[in-house]
């Protein structure tokens, strides 16, 4: 018997296929690990992206569930040797955790290896369920846990989160003031003086969002949304390796971008957010009410980049990606990214009452219906 628990055992499909996506999808994830490392000229769009990653090892969150799909593949009647390296593995993670038991950091450390235990379970316990549920339903669990365990710790849990908030708002204000001085390096160098002297719309550009940047408050009150959209990222992007390297199916394969697609009822979650945000009697809630409107309105939005990409051939698809690099520079990061946001929302949340991608005949040759 070479199974540590027993299971339904899934059945050995072939390797998924097409890399494509997969490699543009882990080169952003090496290029947002090292994101402290960035060049001089991107340190603007750098502040940004450490902004928006509440933990910043995001490559060291894709390992650990890479190692939780190990476990679970395991107990699912695969190989012991990967599942022994990945126990190995995540004991390495428990055991370097850092010395400041009360940080930033530990909080993140915490947080990779409760989140991706929870998922691990998850993959052990059902193989029917599509990755987005199972995914989104882990965090859910290892959100209530670090509550409980906040509780457990300190009864006055609720100003333990406070405190963590706190030190959150303290590190996304240093991560700031690193990528600021660092711009300020680059504009005092002779090479900066003579683009800027070439082309007058890209300085006026930065110097709008350096402003903007400096006079802006860290988003510290949304790390917990922004949390959630990290680890579903990383999960997503770990069950899409695994899938890739062995045969057995720990549930249905990944989709494509331009086949995402959820329950409608997930409505109900952008409904509840405005409910919190727009009533003065809840008011109390209103932060929690934005962070549901981040969650749930990015993961809209991406269903509104799935139906764009539905109509758009795979040889065209690079091409929007190519408009906005070209954008941010001319008119800005922010703007450039709000109105992509804006119109991928509007459109992800029409595909909610009208199933475009059934409704319309696509451009791609290889779209299904």
């Amino acid at each position: 018997m070479n199974t540590a628990v027993e299971g339904p055992p899934l059945v050995s499909a072939p390797r998924e296929r097409g890399w494509r996506w997969l490699i543009l999808a882990l080169a952003g994830a090496i290029a947002v690990t090292l994101v402290a490392q960035w060049p001089p000229s991107l340190s603007l769009i750098a502040v940004l992206v450490r902004w928006l990653l509440p933990v910043e090892s995001f490559g060291l969150l894709v390992l650990a569930g890479i190692g939780a799909c190990a476990l679970a593949s395991w107990t699912r009647g695969g190989k012991p040797f990967a599942a022994v390296l990945a126990a190995a593995w995540l004991a390495w993670l428990v055991w370097r955790g850092p010395a400041d038991t009360g940080g930033v950091a530990a909080f993140s450390h915490g947080w990779t290896l409760l989140v991706t235990a929870c998922f691990g379970w998850l993959c052990m316990i059902s193989g029917a369920r599509p990755l987005f549920v199972r995914a989104l339903t882990a965090i859910t669990l290892a959100g209530a846990l670090t509550v409980l365990l906040a509780s457990w710790r300190d009864p006055t849990s609720g100003e333990a989160l406070s405190r963590l908030g706190l030190r959150f708002a303290e590190e996304l204000a240093q991560r700031r003031e690193v990528s600021l001085r660092v711009w300020q390096d680059r504009v005092s160098s002779e090479a900066w003086s003579s683009l800027a002297g070439r082309v007058p719309g890209v300085a006026r550009s930065a110097e709008q969002t350096v402003a903007w940047v400096a006079s802006s408050p860290p988003p510290s009150a949304l790390v917990p949304s922004l949390l959630v959209l990290e680890s579903l990222a990383a999960l997503a992007l770990a069950w899409s390796l695994w899938h890739r390297l062995v045969r057995v199916r720990l549930g249905p394969p990944l989709g494509a971008i331009s086949e995402f697609r959820f329950n409608d009822q997930f409505v109900w979650g952008l409904v509840a957010g405005a409910t919190l945000v727009l009533l003065p009697s809840l008011s109390v809630w209103r932060m929690l009410g934005v962070n549901l409107l981040v969650v749930f309105g990015a993961v809209y939005a991406l269903r509104g980049v799935g139906v764009l990409l539905w109509w758009l051939p795979d040889r065209f698809a690079v091409l929007p990606l190519l408009l906005l690099l070209v954008c941010i520079p001319l008119l800005g990061p922010v703007l450039v990214l709000a109105t992509v946001a804006v119109l991928a929302l509007g459109l992800g949340l029409g595909d909610t009452w009208r199933d475009f991608r059934r409704s319309a005949r696509p451009l791609r040759p290889d779209a299904r219906p």
